[in-house]
């Protein structure tokens, strides 16, 4: 039985408690060496667009998942969607998948740092040739979107958990709240069409 419980407790993951405490805390050190070790976790999980050790900031390559999660294919949302359109818009991804980049900042707080995780998410319907932008906060967003983000801000933290201050105010600092696409992606809600620019080598906006 004991066996049973235990395995029980290590499938539940982290705690909503711990996962908020992640998202919310304070790291002191050298601000390099605390985005290098932050770039290094999220290139074991994802591939990177781009990086900037000068803004601190870095995202991903979008992802497109179908609606209960699966991987689709990679690529973001205006190469995946020409993509579709010249496969005949068929098999390539279904209806209501998501595509999902993530933006990771590091932003001051003070004399310490905080990571932040900012998704951007749009959702392809077929037979459109637009995405319905998303927020983070949209009803309609599905749980495992959000445990996408959960679980990076996890793992950053372990692997900053020699840095971090205890006892600080457990706050986000303002400002790095908005994720901006670069300039040559087809903004949400775009249309996608043979024009389309693919993903550019532009460095993340300053927080």
């Amino acid at each position: 039985m004991s066996i049973i419980v235990l395995g029980a407790l290590v499938a539940c993951g982290p705690s909503s408690k711990e996962v908020a405490g992640a998202k919310t805390a304070h790291y002191k050190g050298d601000k390099l060496t605390l985005f290098a070790t932050t770039k290094a976790v999220v290139e074991t999980k994802y591939k990177l667009q781009k990086s900037d050790e000068t803004s601190l900031g870095m995202q991903t390559i979008g992802r497109w998942y179908s609606p209960e999660g699966q991987l689709a294919m990679e690529g973001n949302p205006g190469v995946g969607l020409r993509n579709a359109e010249q496969g005949g818009g068929k098999g390539l991804f279904p209806d209501n998948s998501i595509n999902l980049i993530l933006v990771v900042t590091m932003l001051p707080d003070g004399d310490s740092w905080v990571v932040k995780i900012t998704p951007i998410m749009e959702r392809y319907h077929a037979g459109s040739p637009k995405t319905e932008p998303l927020k983070e906060d949209d009803i309609s967003v599905p749980g495992w979107a959000h445990g996408k983000v959960d679980e990076l801000a996890m793992e950053i933290h372990n692997a900053l958990a020699k840095y971090e201050i205890k006892g600080v105010p457990q706050s986000v600092p303002a400002g790095g709240n908005t994720a901006t696409p670069p300039p040559d992606e087809p903004a949400q809600g775009s249309a996608a069409g043979p024009s389309a620019q693919a993903p550019g080598s532009a460095a993340p906006a300053k927080p």
